[in-house]
């Protein structure tokens, strides 16, 4: 178990991370930075998951993330680790796999729409060669 002061940075974008987080209580804020700027991408509020990618793929982070209250989470450092709590916590896992199927499909909405703009401008070119 851990806690965040609100405003503590939990993730920063570029950084190797090697685990997730499963949010308890509070509520944390996913941004990059971009010219100096923050851009807010997403809050979550709990119980939510946070950074379940690192687990599986040992690459930098594409965001960062910042408690935006004071924010208890439990860390999850390993597959095995991942797999042992869920098979113990049933619930909790069936709220995981809900809240990774949302992210999913919001994705393939983002792709799907940015594929069909892709094509509208390749029309739009051919048109005007």
């Amino acid at each position: 178990m851990i806690n965040f002061d609100a405003d503590k940075i939990i993730i920063t974008e570029g950084s190797i991370e090697k685990q997730m987080y499963i949010v308890l209580e509070g509520k944390v804020e996913i941004y990059i930075e971009r010219d100096d700027k923050e851009i807010p991408l997403a809050t979550i509020d709990a119980p939510n998951i946070l950074g379940e990618m690192a687990i599986y793929r040992n690459q930098r982070s594409k965001y960062s993330a910042k408690a935006l209250t004071d924010t208890r989470m439990l860390v999850i450092e390993n597959q095995a680790q991942l797999e042992s709590f869920a098979s113990k916590n049933l619930s909790l896992s069936a709220t995981m796999m809900t809240i990774m199927g949302n992210r999913i499909a919001v994705i393939d909405d983002l792709l799907i729409a940015k594929v069909e703009e892709l094509n509208k401008l390749n029309a739009a070119d051919s048109f005007i060669a």
